[in-house]
C-alpha cells in the first residue's frame, strides 16, 4: 500500500500595519490562502514577533509611528536570525524614490495601497519561490563545496600515510634481504629510516585524535609540571635535523629555569607544529628563530619566526581554519594536512591562552601564550 505524502507545512506570514481595518482583513485573507498568520499594529511587537517566531516572509507597511518600515527591516536586517526573512514594503505612497528606498533597503518588493489581493498574493508567492530558488541553489553550491572539501582531504590523508608507509615497507624489504645475503653495514640506516617513517605516522595519529578530542569538546587542560626536555627540546630538535638538508641558520633559545605547567602531549604537539611550519615555509639557508619564554608561575610564551615570506593581513585568522592550506592542489609545493595552526591555538585556548601571527619585519611571526597559572592569556 503506498505512502501517502507528508503535508506541506503552512508558510508562516508574519504582518505590520497601524491600520487595523486593513490588517485583519489581510490576516483573514493570509489565513484563508493556507499560511499561517501573526499581525500587529505595532512596529517594536512586529519586530519581538519577527525574532521570536521566524516567519517565512514579513508584509510590512511603510508609514508607521515610530520604528516605521524603512526602520524596522533596517533592525532586522542587522540581526543575522532575521536579516534573511523575505520582506515586502506595503504603503499608500507612489513616489518612485519611496520604491527605490524600501529596495535599497534589502526589500524583496514593494506593492502599493490599495492592492488587488489577487497581485499581492501571487507577488507573495513570487517572492516565497525566489526565496526557496535561492536557499536550494545556496544548498547545492554548500554540497559541492563540502564533497570539494571531503575530497580533498580524503586524499591529503592517503597521501600523507601512504609515504611513509611505502617508506617502511621498502626499507623493511631491503633489509631483510640484505641481512640473508650477510650484508650488515646498511641495516642502520634502513632501520632509522623505517623508524623515522613510522613517528610521522605516529605524529598523523596523534594529530587525528586531538582534531576528535577539540570535535568532542574534550580536549582539557591539566596544569601540572612537565618535562621540558621530553615535551619540547627533543622533539624540536628531531624536527630540525629533518630540515638539515635546507641547511636553516637556526636560532634556539630557552630561558634559564622555566617551568611549564601544561599537558605534555597536547603542549608538545602545539609547540612542534609551530616549529615544523616555520621550518617547513623557510627557503634554504634562511633563519629561523625559536624563543620559549617564561611568563609567570608555570607559564611560558613560545615565539617562532622565520625569514622570507610572510602571511597577508587578510588571511591572519583564515590561516587557522582546519584544513585551510594557502596552497592548494596536488603540486602543491608543501605537504600536510594543513590543521597544525588550528591545534595549535585549540590546546593553548584550551589553558586560557593563545596564538596569534603577528607582525614582523622579515616574515612569519607566531606566539603562543600558555598564561600563568590561575590567569588568563594577555595579548
Amino acid at each position: 500500500m503506498p505512502t501517502a505524502p507528508l503535508p506541506r507545512p503552512r508558510k508562516k506570514a508574519l504582518l505590520i500595519d497601524d491600520d487595523p481595518k486593513l490588517l485583519f482583513g489581510l490576516k483573514a485573507l493570509m489565513t484563508r490562502q493556507g499560511y499561517d498568520a501573526l499581525a500587529t499594529t505595532d512596529g517594536n511587537e512586529g519586530i519581538r514577533l519577527a525574532k521570536e517566531s521566524h516567519p517565512d516572509i514579513i508584509v510590512c507597511d511603510v508609514m508607521m509611528p515610530p520604528p516605521n518600515g524603512f526602520n524596522l527591516k533596517r533592525i532586522l536586517a542587522s540581526d543575522s536570525a532575521t536579516a534573511a526573512i523575505p520582506f515586502i514594503f506595503l504603503t499608500a505612497r507612489t513616489v518612485a524614490a519611496d520604491k527605490i528606498a524600501g529596495l535599497e533597503q534589502g526589500a524583496d518588493d514593494y506593492i502599493t495601497k490599495p492592492f488587488n489581493t489577487d497581485e499581492l498574493l501571487l507577488r507573495i508567492e513570487a517572492v516565497l519561490r525566489r526565496d526557496e530558488l535561492g536557499h536550494q541553489r545556496g544548498l547545492h553550491e554548500m554540497e559541492d563545496i563540502i564533497e570539494k572539501m571531503r575530497h580533498s582531504i580524503s586524499t591529503r590523508l592517503g597521501h600523507e600515510f601512504r609515504t611513509p608507509l611505502t617508506v617502511i615497507l621498502a626499507n623493511l624489504e631491503m633489509a631483510i634481504r640484505e641481512k640473508f645475503a650477510g650484508r650488515l653495514e646498511d641495516l642502520d640506516w634502513y632501520l632509522e629510516s623505517s623508524l623515522e617513517s613510522a613517528q610521522r605516522i605516529s605524529a598523523l595519529v596523534e594529530d587525528l585524535i586531538l582534531l576528535g578530542d577539540i570535535d568532542n569538546n574534550a580536549l582539557g587542560c591539566q596544569r601540572i609540571a612537565i618535562n621540558l626536555e621530553a615535551a619540547f627540546l627533543r622533539p624540536a630538535q628531531h624536527v630540525l635535523r629533518h630540515y638539515q638538508d635546507k641547511r636553516l641558520d637556526l636560532h634556539l633559545s630557552v630561558e634559564e629555569g622555566i617551568k611549564l605547567h601544561a599537558s605534555e602531549n597536547e603542549f608538545s604537539r602545539a609547540a612542534i607544529h609551530l616549529v615544523d611550519n616555520a621550518c617547513k615555509f623557510s627557503s634554504e639557508g634562511a633563519k629561523v628563530w625559536i624563543s620559549l619564554k617564561w611568563n609567570g608561575t608555570g607559564g611560558c610564551s613560545l615565539v617562532v619566526e622565520n625569514e622570507g615570506s610572510f602571511i597577508p593581513l587578510e588571511f591572519r585568522e583564515k590561516v587557522f581554519e582546519r584544513y585551510y592550506q594557502m596552497e592548494e592542489g596536488d603540486n602543491r609545493a608543501h605537504l600536510g594536512l594543513g590543521v597544525g595552526l588550528t591545534i595549535a591555538r585549540a590546546v593553548a585556548e584550551a589553558c586560557g591562552g593563545s596564538v596569534a601571527i603577528l607582525d614582523s619585519e622579515v616574515g612569519c611571526k607566531v606566539r603562543m601564550i600558555y598564561p600563568p597559572l590561575g590567569k588568563q592569556a594577555f595579548i
